[in-house]
């Protein structure tokens, strides 16, 4: 949980404007630095690290959040009004975290290697689908059903020695969105239909205090807005469900850093703001269910690939990977239909 947690203040704090616009992502907002006790042109490497850091972790919060299917095992409508199924699931990214602590300097922007450990970054949460409208009758099957997905993702208070992370209002944000079918499903015919999914991360403050400097981060958000098609068969106790999407992620959030360094044996402080930080990525997905049905229940098991941006060039390194490169994710979870 520590090392979670670490990643998301790093991708907070590294929430960092630049002039660039990306064609993977884009990011805007105000940088304010001020030194005391020497004067030279502060912050350029402070930024350009933030930046760098943001541009390689942020990618991989926003698979977490999104995940793949918006209800594991699903891939058509309910069948109309009052039909339901709720799925309890883990969502986790194979991701990449920095692990090397590297120097900070307040002057010109210099490349350092960060590292990059093989990590696991994990979201929970609970999805429903709701039974709307069962859709036109049509042979064997029905077009055009209706059902409203709801869920919440849960982030836990965190508070271990020099880190911390506390959900703002409520540790639980909600979900919200729709799915159209296009078939379905029946014994013969397999479930078919597309679907707009709006997820979010609870708004929290986080903060970091080392022996020297301190990094806080107030009213960090993360949107995720996920547009899926998905097609779906049972097949006697076993489950099959197989579908593609593109999520845009959309992210806000304030910085403020004390930075203490000595040059030349005089002491200096650096103080770096950073307002009205806002930031987009857009990447497309493809994942497969698997599920085996036990009464009511389905253990439901995902893998999918959330496929790589345009590069995204960095100062700084990370043993050879790259800021916004594809990352594979897994879910598990059970599902319920009643």
């Amino acid at each position: 949980m520590r090392r979670i947690g670490a990643a998301a203040l790093v991708a907070a704090a590294a929430t960092v404007p630049t002039a660039e616009t990306l064609a993977a992502q884009t990011t805007s907002g105000t940088c304010s630095t001020g030194v005391s006790g020497f004067n030279p042109i502060a912050g350029p490497d402070a930024c350009t690290k933030a930046r760098d850091l943001f541009a390689f972790v942020i990618p991989q919060a926003g698979v977490a959040l999104s995940g793949g299917n918006p209800v594991l095992g699903e891939g058509g409508t309910m069948g109309g009004w009052g039909k339901r199924a709720i799925s309890l699931r883990v969502t986790a990214v194979d991701g990449r975290l920095p692990t090397n602590v590297v120097p900070v300097s307040l002057g010109a922007a210099t490349s350092s290697n960060f590292g990059a450990a093989r990590v696991p970054v994990p979201v929970p949460s609970l999805d429903a689908a709701i039974g709307v409208f069962a859709g036109l009758p049509a042979g064997l099957t029905n077009i055009g059903g209706v059902d409203v997905l709801l869920g919440a993702t849960y982030l836990p208070t965190v508070d271990e020695d020099e880190f911390s992370v506390a959900p703002q209002a409520s540790s639980l944000a909600l979900s919200y969105g729709v799915r159209i079918g296009a078939l379905q499903e029946s014994s013969l015919i397999p479930g078919l239909s597309i679907s707009y999914l709006r997820r979010k991360l609870p708004t929290v403050s986080l903060g970091y205090a080392s022996t020297n400097d301190t990094i806080s981060v107030r009213n960090l958000a993360a949107t995720s807005n996920s547009v899926r098609l998905v097609a779906s068969k049972r097949i006697a106790i076993f489950g099959f469900a197989a579908g593609i999407g593109r999520d845009q992620l959309e992210n806000t959030a304030a910085v403020s850093a004390v930075v203490n360094e000595t040059v030349q044996g005089v002491p200096l402080r650096a103080q770096v703001q950073l307002f009205d930080l806002r930031n987009s990525v857009t990447r497309n997905t493809a994942f497969v269910n698997a599920s085996l049905g036990l009464l009511a229940a389905r253990i439901v098991g995902e893998l999918g690939w959330s496929a790589a941006g345009d590069k995204d060039p960095t100062t700084n390194t990370f043993d050879g990977r790259t800021a916004n490169e594809g990352y594979r994710y897994g879910s598990l979870g059970v599902t319920l239909r009643f």
